[in-house]
């Protein structure tokens, strides 16, 4: 006799499906894949390198973390449970000691799957001592993959880097600034866009960039935030931007994403009155504005306005796509954040108390919630990334990490004014492009019907 209760016949079952996000040990690929010449060694068994499929070829069409050279830029221990018992510190030392003297190594970091990090394995001592052979110290990464997803994982890379990196020497200047916390989670042209555009807008208030991390540079680059006597920090790594203040010297400012007009708008003016450049930042603002809110004279009445969207996503882009939903004349029928639920997110604080929301869920119940939703509330557009597409039959953004169906490999940023001004164009071109589908369809049933019905009948 089975001694589990019964469940309610009108109980929803138990989901047991995938959690609908990606892994913590994704998010250090992704801030590996975002320093050219950084190499990767993960303690673990060889599916570590199959991993990389999140990244390279899909995510990042010009990603180069791994290479048909054979010398990729994510390698592993291929370690087995049986040799969890057993001394790894000499194994482990000579990989990195390789990692660490080839040419082509910038720099080194380190980290583990669950199995090996509870085993409590002194990896700081082993890092020092390859530092100390090679003059490449590895930079130690905390396997913390059974506790974080990949938002945790970039945070935490981009953490210990700050630990790690020489910032010794600089020359800091108020008007030198740097930026720390950008997600670059692919080397196309949205994100290089973007760093384009940030720097561009910082550069017209009269400020120098020293570094952005991160933003596709070489290792040894990463060194010039110390010549920043600003730190402008961005949300995917306030920890380390923190950290970085710290050891400089650097004032620290707290930035929200400058996604969206309103967004850029606010990042711009707190910039302005923290460095005493209020004139300077009026001045770009109003030029940006008057240059862009023009082109949207016909889109907002004839594609978006009365719409209404749906959006799964990453969290920190949740309030400039909220911002541009209102800007738009459109609504918010759903919205799900796949990430795990931290109070620094404020999730629940930007998304409008009538707003179905949904954190942290598993695939069958994410479908359940969306499909609910959908049909009380009504949705034209979902702007999801990969995990959501193929729920509903509505237009379409794929948007965020990951992107596996849309590619840039023309500048086209989403960040900043000109972002804006994209995002918004993307949302009425797959408006538009879904319309004309439809109305194909209809077309298409209609003649086919027509055709039916005027078909002659053959005697037998």
């Amino acid at each position: 006799m089975s001694l589990q209760p019964k469940p309610d016949a009108g109980a929803t079952p138990p989901d047991y499906s995938q959690r609908v996000t990606a892994t913590y040990m994704v998010g250090t690929y992704l801030a590996t894949n975002a320093i050219e010449d950084a190499y990767l060694l993960v303690e673990g068994p060889d599916c570590a390198h199959m991993k990389t499929q999140y990244v390279q070829g899909n995510h990042d069409w010009l990603s180069t973390l791994t290479s048909v050279s054979g010398h990729h830029r994510v390698a592993n221990t291929a370690l087995h449970p049986a040799h969890l018992t057993r001394s790894r510190e000499g194994s482990v030392r000579e990989a990195l000691t390789r990692l660490a003297a080839h040419p082509a190594t910038g720099g080194v970091l380190f980290t583990s799957m669950p199995m090996a990090f509870v085993t409590g394995a002194d990896y700081e001592a082993l890092c020092r001592e390859v530092g100390a052979a090679t003059g490449k110290a590895p930079v130690h990464i905390p396997g913390k993959s059974l506790s974080g997803d990949w938002l945790d994982g970039y945070a935490e890379t981009l953490l210990a880097l700050a630990r790690s990196v020489d910032v010794t020497g600089g020359n800091p200047d108020p008007r030198r600034v740097a930026i720390v916390g950008h997600l670059f989670d692919r080397n196309e042209e949205d994100q290089r866009g973007n760093v384009r555009e940030v720097r561009r807008l910082l550069g017209d208030l009269g400020l120098e960039v020293t570094s952005v991390w991160l933003e596709g540079q070489r290792f040894a680059e990463l060194g010039a935030v110390r010549d920043a006597g600003t730190i402008l920090s961005f949300p995917y790594a306030r920890r380390a931007a923190r950290l970085l203040a710290r050891r400089t010297g650097a004032r620290l400012i707290e930035c929200a994403l400058p996604f969206g007009l309103e967004a850029s708008e606010a990042w711009l003016t707190q910039i302005g009155d923290a460095l005493d450049l209020r004139d300077a930042a009026r001045a770009v603002i109003e030029r940006e504005l008057s240059a862009i809110v023009p082109r949207f004279e016909w889109v907002i009445p004839f594609r978006l306005q009365g719409r209404r969207f749906g959006y799964i996503g990453d969290p920190h882009l949740l309030p400039g796509f909220l911002a541009t939903t209102r800007l738009v004349g459109a609504s918010t029928s759903l919205v799900v954040c796949p990430d795990h639920a931290r109070a620094e997110y404020r999730v629940r604080d930007v998304v409008p108390a009538d707003v179905p929301m949904l954190q942290f869920p598993r695939m069958s119940t994410l479908r359940r919630f969306v499909v609910r939703h959908a049909t009380e509330r009504g949705v034209d557009l979902m702007v999801s990334n990969n995990l959501g597409l193929a729920i509903l039959p509505v237009a379409l953004v794929e948007f965020g990490y990951p992107s596996f169906h849309t590619h840039h490999l023309y500048d086209r940023p989403f960040l900043g004014f000109h972002g804006a001004a994209a995002f918004v164009d993307t949302l009425a071109n797959a408006l538009a492009m879904f319309d004309l589908h439809r109305k194909l369809g209809e077309m298409a049933h209609s003649a086919g019907s027509l055709s039916t019905a005027r078909a002659p009948v053959r005697p037998r």
